[in-house]
């Protein structure tokens, strides 16, 4: 356990709380208790950072406004002390272009944020689409891939039945390329981003552009976008219910799940006894 926690980064959806649901009791007055006592607190997920994002710190009951938030698996960052969102290594469109071509053929819908969730564009309507609208609020239309390569992306999010994986990860781990990489995001999930693009690069820019060590950094993940994350800071807590990858890149799992309130219950434990 690191001495000294100057600011606490985690993943949202199987970390925090359940895919849209409200925060478990312990969570909330544990992220609560963060603020009083000074240490900073923010979130980390592969959603694309906007007024959505800033909004879920009232949506949950938290005390306090978030003080940082790392969006698009890395791909955006803000803190409260910098203007506007840093957008970080993007996709290029030919590469999207390519993507589309051999992942439009498959039983899957194809997403592109233009405008984070204020323009969506989507290959077809599914049930992951209406959920999706309905947490979000999203603005979407379909679209084809010449439209979705029109412009350089954060990520390319490719949405399917969990049943149809080996299926679909067949195709994904056929086409590997040093333009792009494929990271599992969450039961059904897949995301096309820039190689090297990474919640932990996120969070050392974060850390660099704040004087705050990594060092002085407690983060919490459960999946394999989380892994740089939990490696980048001095201390990564994997959910217990997380992957096996994460697992292996933290330095402790939480003895609870995240329907246990077992974020809440490992800050309890570990940083408010001591």
């Amino acid at each position: 356990m690191i001495d000294t926690i100057t600011a606490v980064v985690a993943d949202v959806d199987g970390t925090i709380n359940i895919k849209g649901s409200a925060l478990m009791p312990r969570t909330l007055a544990a992220i609560n208790r963060l603020h009083e006592q000074g240490i900073l607190f923010g979130t980390a997920s592969g959603r694309p950072l906007d007024h959505r994002t800033f909004d879920k710190a009232h949506e949950w009951g938290l005390s306090f406004e978030f003080d940082m938030a790392i969006g698009m698996n890395g791909g955006d960052l803000w803190d409260k002390d910098h203007e506007g969102i840093e957008h970080i290594m993007l996709l290029e469109r030919e590469y999207v272009a390519e993507i589309c071509e051999f992942m439009w053929p498959l039983d899957c819908n194809v997403i592109v944020y233009e405008d984070a969730y204020d323009h969506v564009l989507v290959k077809r309507r599914d049930q992951h689409l209406e959920d999706s609208v309905i947490r979000n609020k999203s603005f979407w239309e379909y679209a084809t891939p010449e439209m979705m390569s029109q412009k350089d992306t954060g990520k390319i999010e490719i949405q399917y039945d969990s049943a149809l994986d080996d299926e679909i990860m067949a195709v994904v781990n056929a086409h590997p390329s040093p333009n792009w990489a494929a990271v599992k995001t969450f039961p059904g999930t897949v995301e096309f981003m820039k190689p090297g693009l990474e919640k932990g690069v996120a969070l050392r820019r974060y850390s660099e552009r704040n004087n705050i060590p990594l060092e002085q950094i407690m983060a919490f993940g459960d999946m394999d976008n989380d892994i740089s994350l939990l490696r980048e800071a001095g201390w990564g807590v994997c959910m217990v219910n997380g992957c096996a990858e994460a697992k292996l890149a933290a330095d402790d799992i939480t003895e609870y799940g995240v329907t246990e309130d077992g974020m809440g219950r490992y800050l309890e434990s570990y940083v408010f006894s001591r």
